[in-house]
């Protein structure tokens, strides 16, 4: 299975976005579509690492527990036929994992072929030796069609 680790603002919004969520930056269907060009082209499924993660629930079952912004989250999705599968942990044992060791964690314990990680921000991913698989998108521009590229050799090469 092929994964795309996203982060959501810087890569889904940027500075120049317009909609907003409970007085938060909002998602830009321009930017799903091209997360979407991603999917199509490598048939990758999507993980949030993003902090929006904490309003989502995975369990299609207790959706009805998901706040607004969770609601939001997966409706910009659907309208381009997409949808999120999985969000990374940030505890395991009881202790605290960093972004990189929720994706490092991910890996370990799902059967993962390819992967790309979709942020803005740098985090920890060198300490975790992730960043061959990582495409720095921007806070300024979000993901653009390089990023697409770029994504789509990673998942594909």
């Amino acid at each position: 299975m092929k994964i795309i680790f996203l982060d959501i603002d810087g890569v889904l919004n940027c500075n120049k976005s317009t909609s907003q969520i409970n007085g938060m930056l909002g998602i830009d269907d321009d930017k799903v579509k091209r997360l979407k060009e991603i999917v199509d082209k490598t048939g990758a499924k999507i993980v949030l690492v993003s902090t929006w993660k904490e309003d989502w629930i995975a369990d299609p079952t207790k959706k009805y527990e998901q706040n607004e912004i969770g609601d939001y989250l997966d409706r910009k999705m659907k309208r381009q036929g997409l949808r999120i599968l999985d969000k990374t942990e940030n505890r395991y044992n009881g202790i605290y994992m960093s972004r990189g060791e929720g994706i490092l964690h991910y890996l370990d314990t799902h059967k993962v072929s390819k992967f790309v990680i979709l942020d803005d921000c740098q985090f920890d991913y060198d300490g975790c030796n992730l960043t061959l698989n990582y495409v720095k998108t921007s806070m300024n521009n979000g993901l653009t069609p390089r990023h697409v590229d770029l994504a789509i050799q990673i998942l594909n090469g």
